[in-house]
């Protein structure tokens, strides 16, 4: 997994840039499914990131049945319905074929669409972020990560 600034402590390590496709699918990058533990037909947990920005986390659901988020995924019947607890948005899904099916009701909720780059980040032992990669070039813009910018170039796009 590349890091976008070797050498560098606490520099983000990536997976890729995934594209929401047509019919809103979107691919998870083979190490980051085999990293989180995910199977086909298995169930995943997007959340909310960071409040007003776009994209979002994704968790195996049962590795955040022990976690802080449990409380809220326990309350969650309904695949592929945005649930909203503390102004966050949630959503339990299933993988299919290493890819998400996402509705339009669950990027309106992700501020997303169709054809938004997001690169994939190894967030925590949990979760893996999506975010376009718009917020992450603004973010390495602002604290002069230039190099970075320039590495995201060559990431591989699923």
């Amino acid at each position: 997994m590349p890091s976008l600034m070797p050498g560098m402590p606490g520099t983000k390590e990536v997976y890729g840039i995934s594209v929401i496709r047509e019919y809103l699918r979107i691919k998870i990058p083979p190490k980051a499914f085999e990293r989180y533990g995910l199977t086909n037909g298995g169930l995943v947990v997007l959340t909310t990131t960071h409040k007003g920005e776009g994209g979002f986390a994704l968790l195996n659901k049962k590795r955040t049945e022990a976690a802080v988020f449990e409380r809220y995924i326990s309350q969650m019947s309904e695949i592929d319905t945005v649930y909203w607890f503390n102004d966050k948005a949630y959503v339990l899904t299933q993988v299919s074929g290493g890819e998400l099916c996402l509705t339009p009701e669950i990027l309106e909720a992700f501020h997303l669409r169709e054809n938004d780059n997001l690169m994939v980040v190894k967030s925590t032992t949990v979760a893996m972020s999506y975010t376009p990669i718009e917020i992450w070039k603004e973010k390495f813009t602002k604290r002069g990560l230039y190099e970075a910018i320039e590495n995201m170039s060559k990431l591989e796009e699923f």
